[in-house]
C-alpha cells in the first residue's frame, strides 16, 4: 500500500469496517477513495470471545478489500473499544529542587511519569492507550497553557488516562498480528470517532459524541479541544431490534428492516413507541454520565450522534427532550468514482474514517502512551490547552 494512502480499520461487535483515504488539497480532510465492510464473529460487547472466529473475520475483510481495491494491505491504524474501555483522572505534583526553580520540559515529563507510575500501581490490569494532560498548576495557581519557563516550587498536573483491559488489548493485537498486518497505531474508538465527526470549535466549546453501535453505545465529552471523559453504555441498536421483534412478534431480520426504515408495513405509532423507549434508556445513561462529571446541560455544542444506530428517525428530537442539549447527526460523504457525484457514506464508517484523519496529521494520538513517548507528544497536548 502506497504511503499516500491512509487506512483505518474499525473492528466492531457486529461488523468490521475499513476505509482508505488519500490526502486532499488545501489542507482539507482526507478524501475517501474506498470503503468496505464485512460481518464480525467472535466478539461480544466489543471484546473478543473467540480468537479463531475473530481472526477469520478480519481475514475475510482484508481479502475482500485487497480484491476490490487491487492493492495489498500491509499496515493500518486500528480503533479499540468495548466494555473494557474507560477513562480516569489522576492528580499529582512534584517539588522543585532548587531555590530559584525554573520549570523545564524535564519537570513536566517527571510529573507525567509520576502520574503514570501512580496509575499503573493502582490498576495493574489496565493498558494505557492515551495520557492527556488537562491542567497544570504552579504553586497552587492555575496555568494557562504550558508551565515551561515559569518559576515556582511546586508543579501540579491533572491527567486523564484512557485505558482498556490488558487482556482485551492483548487478544486484539493477537488477532491483527495473525493476519500479518503492521499496526500503525491503536486508538480509543471515541477519540478516533471525534476526529472525523466534530469540528475544532465543537470540541473547544464543549460537546459529547455518542456512537450507537450494535451492542454498546460509547459516549465521550470534549472541551478545550481535548477529551475529558468517556463511558461505554451496555445498550446498542441490537437492543432496539430485539424490542421491535418482541413487541410486534416478528422475526429479527424483519424487525431490523423496520428499525432502519426499510419496512414500513407495521403500525408506525407502535414502532415509534418501542424505539423511543429504548432510546430513552440510552439517553438516560448518557445523562447520568453528564451528571457524574457535572456537565449536564452545560455543553454548548451539544451532542453529536454517530455509528450505525444514529440513523434512527427523530433521534435528535428525543435527545433534545431528554438531555436539554443541542443535538445533530453526523454526515459523511465521498465522491463516486463512476458518476463523480457526491454520495453519502453510512454512519457506521465514522470511526474508520476518523482513523484516517489521525494518520494524515490533522489529529495526533499515541498508542500505548508511556513515559518513553512523552517527548514526542508533549508539545501537542500543551497546545490543546492553550487559551
Amino acid at each position: 500500500m502506497t504511503n499516500e494512502h491512509f487506512i483505518g480499520i474499525d473492528i466492531g461487535t457486529q461488523s468490521i469496517k475499513l476505509v482508505v483515504a488519500e490526502p486532499n488539497s488545501n489542507n482539507q480532510l482526507p478524501k475517501i477513495i474506498y470503503l468496505a465492510e464485512s460481518p464480525a464473529h467472535g466478539f461480544r460487547h466489543g471484546y473478543i470471545v473467540d480468537q479463531e472466529q475473530a481472526t477469520e473475520s478480519l481475514h475475510t475483510l482484508l481479502q475482500k478489500a485487497e480484491k476490490e481495491f487491487k492493492q495489498k494491505i500491509t499496515k493500518a491504524r486500528f480503533s479499540i473499544g468495548g466494555i473494557g474501555l474507560s477513562s480516569q483522572y489522576v492528580r499529582t505534583s512534584i517539588e522543585g529542587t532548587k531555590r530559584v526553580n525554573e520549570i523545564s520540559s524535564r519537570d513536566v515529563e517527571d510529573v507525567l511519569q509520576k502520574s503514570e507510575d501512580l496509575f499503573t500501581a493502582k490498576y495493574p490490569n489496565k493498558k494505557i492507550l492515551h495520557i492527556i494532560p488537562v491542567k497544570y498548576r504552579v504553586d497552587s495557581k492555575d496555568v494557562l497553557g504550558t508551565p515551561i519557563g515559569m518559576y515556582g516550587n511546586t508543579l501540579e498536573i491533572k491527567v486523564i488516562f484512557i485505558t482498556i483491559l490488558e487482556h482485551h488489548y492483548d487478544a486484539f493485537v493477537s488477532v491483527i498480528e495473525k493476519n500479518n498486518i503492521s499496526i500503525t497505531d491503536i486508538i480509543a474508538s471515541p477519540i478516533a470517532d471525534a476526529a472525523g465527526s466534530t469540528t475544532y470549535k465543537q470540541k473547544t466549546q464543549g460537546c459529547m459524541v455518542a456512537n450507537i453501535g450494535a451492542e454498546t453505545t460509547s459516549v465521550a465529552t470534549f472541551e478545550n479541544g481535548i477529551i475529558t471523559s468517556l463511558d461505554i453504555l451496555p445498550i446498542g441498536s441490537n437492543d432496539i431490534t430485539n424490542d421491535i421483534a418482541l413487541g410486534l412478534q416478528i422475526p429479527l431480520d424483519i424487525a431490523d428492516d423496520i428499525k432502519k426504515g426499510i419496512n414500513k408495513d407495521y403500525p408506525k405509532r407502535k414502532v415509534d413507541e418501542i424505539i423511543h423507549a429504548r432510546i430513552a434508556d440510552i439517553l438516560e445513561l448518557a445523562d447520568k454520565h453528564l451528571k457524574k462529571i457535572k456537565k449536564n446541560r452545560l455543553l454548548p455544542a451539544g451532542i453529536i450522534f454517530t455509528g450505525g444506530g444514529s440513523h434512527i428517525e427523530n433521534l435528535n428530537e428525543y435527545a433534545k427532550q431528554e438531555l436539554r442539549l443541542p443535538s445533530e447527526g453526523f454526515h459523511l460523504t465521498r465522491t463516486s468514482k463512476k458518476s463523480k457525484r457526491t454520495i453519502q457514506v453510512p454512519n457506521q464508517y465514522s470511526i474508520a474514517y476518523g482513523l484516517c484523519i489521525s494518520e494524515s496529521g490533522h489529529q495526533h494520538f499515541s498508542v500505548g502512551f508511556s513515559f518513553k513517548k512523552v517527548r514526542q507528544t508533549l508539545d501537542y497536548w500543551i497546545n490543546q490547552i492553550m487559551p
